[in-house]
């Protein structure tokens, strides 16, 4: 009687194992796809997909932007759903259209999508002053490069030609700022400017990151 008691036992603990089984199973089977639901979608180009395809579906500003890069530099060398990219191109190391602003803008005044970088080292005792200037400036000590973000080509040449015056001493902040808000409202206006029209410095694009960080 007692072994009868006993396999009773023994065949209701299985039970339960195997219903405590099925129901973690289950639970896992469910957060896996609210995990896979969540994850974030390659932003790889597709087979067959091209820059000219891509950029169809971005905002106007950033498709705009976009297509007139295409229009002056050809096709970029590495481009994904989110980013266009050249190097070497024109006056610049390297271009980045991306397909939404560069940086958050809470008060939604900015439309950076435009990245333009040049081989430029600037001293760290001048990094400051650039950030006080704009803060879009970035320079990279081992790199060797000094970028710039905003809507046109035109403007990232205005602001790295008033922040090489400043790590030069050729320009204060202060007047760099109030020159840069100036000469950009006189070019909306349809006034041009040589700061606008092309790099009143040499930039040396060569310049490259050793695996020690030492630049060159």
């Amino acid at each position: 009687m007692m072994n009868i008691v006993s396999r009773k036992g023994c065949a209701v603990g299985v039970g339960l194992l195997a219903l405590l089984a099925c129901a973690t199973a289950g639970e896992g089977s469910k957060a896996h796809a609210k995990s896979a639901a969540a994850a974030p979608q390659s932003a790889s180009a597709r087979p067959g997909e091209t820059p000219e395809s891509i950029i169809k579906n971005w905002a106007p500003r950033s498709r705009t932007t976009a297509r007139l890069m295409l229009e002056k530099y050809g096709k970029p060398a590495q481009f994904d759903r989110n980013t266009l990219v050249w190097f070497n191109n024109g006056e610049w190391k390297k271009t980045i259209v991306h397909r939404k602003i560069y940086r958050h803008d809470p008060a939604g005044k900015r439309q950076d999508f435009l990245e333009q970088t040049v081989g430029y080292l600037v001293p760290a005792d001048k990094l400051a002053d650039l950030k006080r200037f704009n803060p879009m400036v970035e320079a990279s000590l081992t790199a060797g490069e000094l970028t710039f973000a905003s809507d046109s080509e035109s403007k990232n040449r205005l602001a790295l030609n008033l922040a090489e015056e400043i790590v030069t001493g050729k320009r204060g902040v202060a007047d760099a700022r109030a020159f840069f808000l100036k000469t950009t409202r006189l070019a909306a206006s349809g006034k041009s400017s040589s700061y606008l029209d092309k790099l009143q410095f040499e930039a040396d694009n060569s310049l490259y990151m050793t695996p020690t960080g030492a630049d060159q």
